[in-house]
């Protein structure tokens, strides 16, 4: 956990305190609001929202005096933001008759198991379960990044080289083509009632869903195609 140095921190949260009705202390006769529930909520809330995430804040500074809040205090992230490796959450207390609102910066980390290359996986090549390892690492924000089961990434292609002993990004690797450039295929056309085989070859790579030219093996055509599973197309009437 880190601490922010105490008159920068405080300067921050002076800009994300609001104060409505005079809810902030201003006498020693009110009940000060415990720093430590504010920050208690803010990481309640990000591990909520990202089950399996740690979250750390910086504890509050003191000099931060809140008049103690009537009601259960609540915390939402800002709109359109999403957990990251630092995310600010607002805890606030709006409900009763005390009002005001805080920022509260969040540091978040993931531990989890994901697949690291044994070795360089050079860009094209297929992964096979030789390639590859478990191994849990701790990651800034959440994991969704990166591959965590073995059956994520085998069979798949090297979109891009991945060094050894690194993560496994998502990113970085393809399914492979059902159907393969100069592959006799077979050519399924279907109509109500009845369903007619014939082949083809292939004329380029295709994944499973994609549109692929085919040769016809009879009449020597060039028909569209959609790649259906591996070593079959289907012409769609």
């Amino acid at each position: 956990m880190t601490r922010e140095t105490p008159s920068l921190f405080f300067a921050a949260l002076a800009t994300a305190v609001s104060a409505v009705g005079g809810s902030m202390a201003h006498s020693s006769t009110l009940r000060i609001q415990d720093l430590r529930a504010l920050e208690r909520a803010a990481i309640e809330e990000v591990e909520r929202q990202a089950p399996g995430s740690t979250a750390e804040v910086s504890p509050l500074d003191p000099r931060l005096q809140l008049a103690a809040c009537d009601t259960p205090l609540q915390t939402s992230l800002p709109p359109n933001v999403t957990i990251g490796p630092r995310v600010n959450l607002r805890v606030a207390c709006t409900a009763g008759t005390v009002q005001w609102s805080v920022n509260v910066p969040v540091t978040v980390s993931t531990e989890t198991a994901v697949v690291v290359a044994n070795h360089a996986l050079p860009m094209g090549s297929p992964i096979g379960p030789a390639d590859i390892r478990i191994e849990t690492r701790k990651f800034p924000g959440t994991s969704r990044c990166c591959a965590t089961a073995p059956e994520a990434v085998v069979g798949f292609l090297v979109r891009r080289t991945i060094p050894a002993d690194v993560v496994v990004p998502m990113d970085a690797i393809d399914r492979p083509p059902a159907i393969k450039r100069g592959e006799v295929v077979v050519v399924v056309a279907a109509a109500p009632g009845i369903e007619i085989r014939s082949s083809g070859v292939a004329l380029a790579d295709a994944r499973i869903g994609e549109t692929v030219r085919i040769r016809h093996s009879s009449s020597l055509k060039v028909i569209q195609a959609r790649a259906d599973t591996p070593g079959v197309v289907r012409v769609d009437r």
